[in-house]
């Protein structure tokens, strides 16, 4: 496993071709890198993890990062989703703490 600047990768190598490939994990994009020794695959996951971070900031795009394990993704039909939009907004809280305030409430009730 590779780390670097809170990135993380991991890497195969394929004896046929004698080629070392990885990827970032943990985020929605997809960043590659490789190299033909393990020394030129590090350097190449440096270089990736760098044009990554410089590609966001040329766009204004916000770089993904690793989820904690802290976060949950949940997936809602629209209908839902748009009703606690809705009412997190009325709430006048962020829809994070609204969900988890949810969340909390259920469990206490139900622990």
């Amino acid at each position: 496993m590779l780390e670097y600047k809170g990135y993380h990768a991991e890497y195969t190598f394929d004896a046929e071709d004698n080629y070392y490939t990885g990827r970032l994990y943990g985020i929605r994009d997809l960043v590659m890198f490789g190299g033909e020794t393990e020394e030129e695959l590090k350097a190449d996951f440096y270089d990736a993890v760098e044009d990554y971070l410089e590609y966001c900031k040329d766009i204004g795009k916000e770089p993904n990062r690793e989820k904690k394990s802290n976060d949950l993704d949940v997936r809602v039909n629209s209908d839902l989703y748009q009703s606690l939009a809705a009412a997190s907004k009325n709430s006048k809280e962020t829809f994070n703490s609204f969900i988890e305030k949810i969340l909390a409430d259920y469990v206490s009730k139900t622990a």
